[in-house]
């Protein structure tokens, strides 16, 4: 199952041991890992498709550096090269942007986007608008551990239905397919 799905989320990048270089982080994806190990082997076939991943997401140059000494969005896209490693038809991320600064935010997003644009199917949970991606035409709302609304985006989008999921009065602004929530 591991094969099939990968996932980028805070709890893993808060967990994830801070000595192991970049490389080895992109590389434990084909075990599951939260770094590699001498037990593990690696085929030249899955280290040729770790620096291909890392070309990919602009990080070759960071390869060496302890996950610990990355600033947020570079473990983050280290964590989604580790996703990425074992090329899954699926991906779930779990606030992918959390933490992020506007650059490093949109930039995460472009990866996602690529992602997307490759035929990768991708489950985004997140609280943030912002964060969806106008490839995305399906959302769906949780409350309380409960679907409360499962649509198309288009429909359930609006000002007045997130007003109604966050009890908060809500203005809802659209351009080029993203959106972005204010107050009232």
């Amino acid at each position: 199952m591991r094969k099939q799905i990968g996932i980028v989320s805070h709890d893993l990048q808060r967990d994830y041991l801070i000595c192991a270089e970049g490389l080895n982080v992109i590389l434990s994806g084909f075990y599951a890992s939260n770094d590699t190990y001498a037990y593990q082997e690696f085929s030249k076939t899955q280290m040729t498709r770790a620096y291909e991943v890392m070309q990919e997401l602009g990080v070759m140059d960071l390869s060496g550096r302890r996950f610990g000494h990355m600033s947020t969005g570079e473990q983050r896209r280290f964590l989604l090269g580790r996703a990425l490693v074992h090329d899954p038809p699926v991906l779930v991320f779990d606030e992918p942007t959390s933490g992020l600064d506007l650059k490093a935010c949109f930039q995460y997003l472009d990866l996602l986007r690529a992602q997307m644009a490759k035929g990768k199917t991708v489950l985004l949970v997140t609280h943030h608008l912002h964060e969806i991606p106008p490839e995305i035409d399906r959302v769906i709302f949780l409350k309380e551990g409960n679907i409360v609304a499962d649509g198309p985006k288009s429909k359930l989008l609006t000002s007045e239905q997130v007003s109604r999921l966050f009890d908060s009065k809500t203005t809802l602004l659209q351009a080029n397919g993203w959106y972005q929530a204010l107050p009232g």
